[in-house]
């Protein structure tokens, strides 16, 4: 096998998608599309039905009298979104939005030298394109963004409740967590998929001092175990499946598909009072009684927000855009920092018996681990997945990671006959900023995403100790027993001296995909994500994350969406309403 018969393979399947597309397989999971009319008015206007448009969007619409309209750019989830396994198909696809960074010397060993900004462009966003990992940060996290921001509310103690609220968890996980951290009468199900190919690899964790812990959600932020995934019933558990699908009979919940917001609308006391969208071509207004909600993501929205004259005043200008609020809006966007790590295992296993589809597609583990070991948060997170077959790593290595094919192709030629142990160690709380900025004044054409890996020295040498701290796994019984083996890509040209790790991380540095704090609290929306020097407009979504948390962005993001939903009724007086909640 090489990269590019890979790749015509993947083209292959996803053409094959596309066909099963017009069949509308699971057209009877997602809402009806709303029918609107050019000034028709709502209540509250939501611009993006992700992870936290998706919640306050149903949390809201639970009040009889308030209309709520959800505005989503893409369409419906297709079936490969429905099916656990399928995910990686729908990268580069109609249902991603198919945006790059700008080029960077700095990640010279992926494609072109740029970052492809995989997100979710359907109902659901990218929690309906992800790898489903639920994954809710430490204790650490949220105090941190208490104290940022100077409000209590955001600590552990008081956002724990939000988490329990939205899930479901699987009777069968009960026993092996902290009942009273975990929800059982949720919308959001979750589940472990447990596989027996992992216990050898949690004994070797085990064994170099790693505590095998399954309640890493909880109380325990730092261990090693099989994950909780957002599963139930062989189903992804997306936002939109999780609190759009049973509620779409909801006669004063609107969702509209396929429609692009291009500006939020302001009248003279900077109050916005609704939105321009473009749908089906055609340019319409519908107009907010009580707030426009923004919910597009950490790269939309606030690409929206300064399309709409809300970001800094000198882009602003030079994009001749007139100034409402002078913010320091796309700037210091994060993100956490992947290196590759692939060992040679065991021999491989042959005619093995095909995965369930319904199931996590790989045996997986995810550990949190510390240098300092009385530290009670993680500085880094290894992602582990078992791989049977060399086959299946490459899909991974030139389509999802898209790294150099020379590198794949190494990678490959290397790895015989014996089965993979493919880590990306995430490094949780790294340094450098990003940022977000205007190309043109077109809502159709994506911003200027600049991630800015590696630009802080301190980042590289701290991913340089993760990865040497993570390889001490090396020296188990386990791995000794078969021989293993860490690959190192030719392509890397990294010879053995002190400069080698240096150059390792350098060479296989992956992003985390967890875009946040392009609109954070404390700089651009308060502590009730109000936006600053505007009124009745408010941000929902991981842009406002202060800080990243030490966790997959999703599950952190379905919470702010529960908070967000109670502090907007409580502002508007409707926890009064509560008890008028439709079916």
């Amino acid at each position: 096998m090489n990269t590019t018969s890979t790749l015509n393979e993947i083209h292959r399947l996803q053409t094959g998608f596309q066909i099963l597309a017009a069949l509308q397989l699971t057209g009877y999971l997602w809402p009806q599309e709303a029918v609107i009319q050019d000034g028709a008015k709502y209540d509250f206007i939501v611009v993006g039905a992700g992870s936290g448009g998706c919640v306050v969007a149903n949390r809201l619409s639970e009040i009889k009298n308030i209309n709520v309209l959800l505005i989503e750019a893409g369409g419906d989830p297709p079936i490969e979104s429905v099916i656990p396994s399928l995910n990686l198909f729908m990268k580069v696809s109609k249902v991603d939005w198919n945006y790059t960074s700008v080029p960077d010397v700095m990640m010279k060993y992926m494609k072109n030298q740029v970052v492809q900004v995989t997100r979710g462009k359907m109902l659901g966003g990218t929690s309906s394109i992800n790898f489903m990992a639920y994954t809710r940060g430490n204790s650490q996290d949220y105090d941190t963004w208490a104290k940022i921001i100077n409000d209590t509310t955001w600590k552990w103690e008081n956002v724990l409740p939000y988490f329990i609220k939205s899930e479901r968890l699987d009777e069968s996980d009960l026993n092996c967590v902290n009942k009273e951290l975990h929800g059982t009468e949720g919308y959001l199900g979750v589940s472990t998929q447990h596989s027996d190919a992992t216990s050898e690899y949690l004994k070797a964790f085990s064994e170099v001092g790693h505590d095998i812990e399954y309640g890493i959600n909880g109380d325990k932020p730092v261990g090693f175990s099989e994950p909780l995934f957002t599963i139930a019933n062989g189903i992804r558990q997306s936002a939109a499946l999780a609190f759009l699908s049973k509620f779409q009979d909801r006669a004063n919940l609107h969702v509209l598909k396929n429609a692009l917001v291009t500006k939020i609308l302001f009248d003279d006391n900077k109050c916005a009072t609704g939105v321009e969208l473009i749908l089906n071509d055609r340019l319409m207004t519908i107009r907010a009684t009580k707030e426009v909600i923004v919910s597009a993501g950490a790269i939309n929205s606030p690409q929206l927000l300064m399309l709409s004259g809300v970001g800094p005043r000198q882009h602003l200008k030079h994009k001749n855009i007139k100034v409402t609020s002078d913010l320091p809006v796309g700037q210091k966007m994060q993100d956490h920092i992947n290196v590759l790590v692939l060992h040679k295992m065991g021999k491989a296993t042959l005619n093995k018996k095909p995965a369930d589809p319904l199931k996590s597609p790989l045996p997986l583990i995810l550990g949190y681990a510390a240098l300092n070991k009385t530290q009670k948060y993680p500085d880094y997170e290894i992602m582990t997945l078992i791989i049977n077959d060399k086959n299946d790593f490459m899909p991974f290595c030139v389509f999802f990671l898209s790294l150099k094919d020379e590198i794949c192709q190494d990678y490959y030629d290397h790895s015989g006959d014996r089965q993979l142990m493919y880590t990306l160690m995430s490094y949780l709380y790294p340094k450098a900023r990003g940022q977000i900025l205007l190309n043109t004044t077109n809502a159709r054409d994506q911003p200027l995403i600049y991630p800015n890996y590696l630009t802080e020295e301190k980042d590289i040498e701290n991913l340089e100790k993760y990865v040497k701290d993570y390889l001490k796994v090396t020296n188990s019984s386990f791995f000794k027993s078969v021989n293993s083996e860490l690959i190192i890509p030719r392509a890397c040209n990294c010879v053995p001296d002190q400069n080698f790790w240096k150059c390792y991380v350098k060479c296989l540095v992956i992003p985390g995909y967890h875009f946040s704090g392009t609109c954070a609290m404390g700089e651009v929306v308060d502590s009730r994500l109000r936006v600053y020097g505007v009124k009745k407009l408010r941000v929902v979504d991981a842009s406002v994350m202060p800080r990243i948390p030490g966790a997959h962005t999703n599950a952190p993001t379905i919470m702010i969406g529960e908070k967000a939903a109670d502090m907007i009724k409580d502002e508007h007086e409707l926890l009064l309403l509560q008890n008028l909640k439709p079916n």
